[in-house]
């Protein structure tokens, strides 16, 4: 049984759907490296014109490099220093493990037939990071992400293209939480069975979670 999960609003409490579950990586951002928050949402992660799309979406597909990005960006915002050293601040202010869900995937680790995986919108340098620095690769088998292959998640390309790599049958049905309404749509066209995560007992309740954890009588 292939289970995978999101990253960000399930495995990380940081960014998250709904806006009210929220748990910002950079409120002393100012404070600590003298860039304005503002400043970075609208020249990383907004739209720097009607009809344009962020530029982090470009990064995510994996079509502009993260670090080349911000190199252009960052002076403009007032920021002299390394730009390694302003993404190591980023990718460990926006880890806080949610240690629930953990010992949920740590349980699921341990039971026959199961693979899991990560499936989650990401440039390469933070799925390094998460995979890599943040030890991930210790409770999964593999780690999915956009740069890698090529579609966000709100794309049918992103899970067809799993499908492929893992040679995913139709009638397979691939367990997967994810935090976003819309992305659980796209997964459920291509096959999954998608679930919106929004707190523990989403993971904990699942019918098919529990057949496999031998909780379904408790």
């Amino acid at each position: 049984m292939k289970i995978f999960f999101d990253v960000d609003g399930v495995i990380i409490e940081g960014w998250h759907a709904k806006p009210e579950r929220r748990k910002p990586w950079d409120t002393t951002l100012e404070q600590d490296l003298g860039i304005s928050r503002e400043g970075l949402r609208l020249a990383l992660f907004s739209p720097p014109k009607p009809g344009a799309e962020p530029r982090i979406s470009a990064c995510a597909r994996g079509e502009t490099d993260l670090k080349d990005t911000l190199a252009v960006l960052l002076p403009d915002l007032g920021y002299a220093g390394s730009i390694d050293a302003f993404v190591g601040y980023w990718f460990r202010k926006d880890s806080n493990l949610n240690q629930d869900v953990l010992d949920i995937v740590k349980s699921l680790g341990q039971c026959e037939d199961v693979e899991l995986y990560l499936a989650t919108s990401q440039e390469h340098h933070r799925a390094a990071y998460l995979w890599n620095d943040l030890g991930l690769k210790n409770l999964f088998d593999d780690i999915f992400y956009s740069a890698r292959l090529g579609a966000l998640k709100d794309n049918t390309d992103f899970f067809a293209r799993i499908n492929a790599q893992l040679e995913i049958a139709s009638s397979e049905r691939p367990l997967f939480f994810d935090d976003t309404d819309e992305v659980v749509a796209t997964a459920r066209k291509a096959g999954w069975d998608a679930h919106v995560f929004d707190r523990i007992e989403d993971l904990a309740q699942n019918p098919r979670l529990r057949r496999v954890l031998g909780t379904e009588n408790t």
